[in-house]
């Protein structure tokens, strides 16, 4: 088949292609209206394997009509990267011209300020300020607490009515990371103008005390930094999201951490009993997903003293399941309206004696509650018992007829619990099934079995029934196995959004 491409005439001709004969099986793409040059320049544009400007730049230089189309289509021109050792800024300013009032996107990393650091600032700044009013994003990755002054002390001053979303991660010298360098510089962007359209901000390394509050339309929010918490105690922990929280009633998405802390390990007592003392609980109606970076005791707190009646995703600083305490259980029981309603995932977190396998004093009083809080969860697709101790399967049976939705079943290190029984369980489901009765027999069973310990004893024939009525996964425990993670990546939640700046 014939090249289209090929068979224009050349640029300098000066005759256009729909002038000659066509003849038959001939088409000539440039007698394509405008609107669908657009279209066209717009898909190529965003394809993945195309980087930075590249593709406008070729584009322009095809013929003088795609040319012509390239010039006039302003989206084109709208991305602007500042990575290299010396950027072309002459480039830039023609590429921010082009974009004729387009929204722009700016990245800028540190590798602009390697050398003549404070020179090229103040040169990105220069065209930064011209263009203001059709800024969208600003990304500002690892740059040197002098440039961060430079830049944002200026835009103190200016208002970005289009700007969507702003991101800035520090290096790891500043003082808002362990160990970094006292400063008396305060973050405030925007702080004699405004911002009013910003929707999404993520700070890393940066302390947003004086700025969250004027923000209060954000719906996607990240912040890691050594003060995110306020405190040390579950009450300040509780206390620091409840007022963000109320601060930002349209928030969507929250993810709270500090990625250079050291982990705490789980004690059994924290699993068991929740803190003395949190603040009484507030409703939030808009978040969605919930990432919590915190040691166990602390967000088990912050779970327990939240209502959020539209969340789907609980995660921990690892992007896998936040695990739940089982003394949240009576928590959740308890309100008339379930806290979570809406929750997708659940990874439910148990204690006992390792050493001893027995099981704590409190555990029989938080796991009654078990049936109550799942009958609660109507949406729930993936439950994850780790490290349960059933007591000889009192609490399990109820899985058979809660959840209506469920559809992945994992224990992790659990006790107390027999194939048998969870046999019956995936049973009770598909009779639940073939009744009519709206309930999902499950399709997925993990059990992570203690390396210590004997293996799951299947009895005449249970091993082959579950095989075929699910997929069976039987594995050996890990020090710290991911839980529901197989569950997540199967959602695009995980991999392809939310968490892609997280690995930055």
């Amino acid at each position: 088949m014939e090249n289209p491409l090929e068979s224009q005439p050349s640029p300098n001709s000066g005759s256009h292609p729909s002038a000659h004969d066509q003849g038959p099986g001939r088409c000539y793409i440039n007698n394509l209206p405008y609107d669908v040059f657009h279209k066209i320049f717009t898909i190529c544009h965003g394809q993945p394997t195309i980087t930075d400007n590249s593709f406008p730049i070729l584009a322009s230089h095809v013929c003088r009509i795609w040319r012509h189309h390239a010039l006039d289509t302003g989206t084109l021109w709208t991305k602007h990267e500042f990575r290299t050792r010396s950027p072309n800024f002459e480039k830039h300013s023609t590429f921010m011209d082009r974009a004729n009032g387009a929204p722009l996107d700016v990245i800028i990393d540190e590798t602009p300020f390697r050398s003549s650091s404070v020179k090229h600032a103040k040169e990105i700044m220069r065209l930064l300020v011209q263009h203001v009013s059709h800024l969208r994003t600003l990304e500002v990755w690892r740059a040197p607490l002098k440039i961060l002054r430079i830049i944002f002390d200026r835009f103190a001053e200016l208002p970005a009515p289009q700007l969507r979303k702003l991101t800035v991660r520090s290096d790891k010298s500043t003082a808002w990371y362990a160990g970094g360098r006292p400063t008396k510089w305060k973050f405030q962007p925007f702080v004699r103008t405004e911002a009013p359209n910003l929707r999404e901000l993520n700070l890393y390394g940066i302390n947003p005390t004086n700025i969250i509050e004027r923000f209060k339309g954000l719906q996607i929010l990240r912040l890691k930094w050594t003060g995110v918490f306020k405190g040390v105690s579950p009450y300040d922990h509780a206390k620091a999201v409840q007022e963000l929280l109320l601060l930002l009633p349209d928030l969507r998405y929250l993810l709270l951490g500090h990625r250079y802390s050291d982990h705490v390990g789980r004690d059994v007592n924290s699993l068991q009993l929740l803190p003395d003392l949190l603040p009484p609980p507030i409703t939030h109606t808009s978040l969605m997903h919930a990432s919590i970076g915190a040691k166990p005791i602390c967000s088990n707190g912050i779970m327990a003293s939240l209502a959020l009646p539209k969340l789907r995703y609980a995660i921990d600083r690892d992007q896998n399941e936040l695990s739940l305490a089982v003394a949240c259980l009576p928590v959740i029981a308890e309100p008339t309206e379930c806290p979570f309603p809406a929750l997708i995932t659940l990874r439910l977190r148990g204690g006992y004696d390792e050493s001893e396998s027995i099981a704590h004093p409190w555990n029989a009083v938080n796991m009654s509650h078990l049936d109550s809080v799942l009958s609660r969860l109507k949406q729930l697709r993936s439950l994850t018992f780790d490290h349960i101790d059933f007591e000889g399967d009192q609490y399990f049976p109820c899985v058979g007829w809660t959840c209506p939705k469920l559809d992945w079943l994992s224990f992790i290190a659990c006790l107390g619990f027999s194939m048998r029984q969870v046999r019956s369980v995936v049973e009770t489901r598909l009779q639940q099934q073939e009744a009519k009765k709206k309930l999902r027999p499950l399709v997925r069973l993990v059990v992570y079995q203690r390396s210590s310990v004997p293996p799951m004893v299947f009895e005449d024939g249970d091993r082959e029934w579950l095989e075929g009525a699910l997929k069976l996964d039987m594995k050996i425990h890990q020090r710290d196995p991911m839980g529901g993670q197989d569950y997540l990546l199967t959602t695009v939640y995980l991999t392809r959004t939310l968490a892609r700046e997280d690995d930055r």
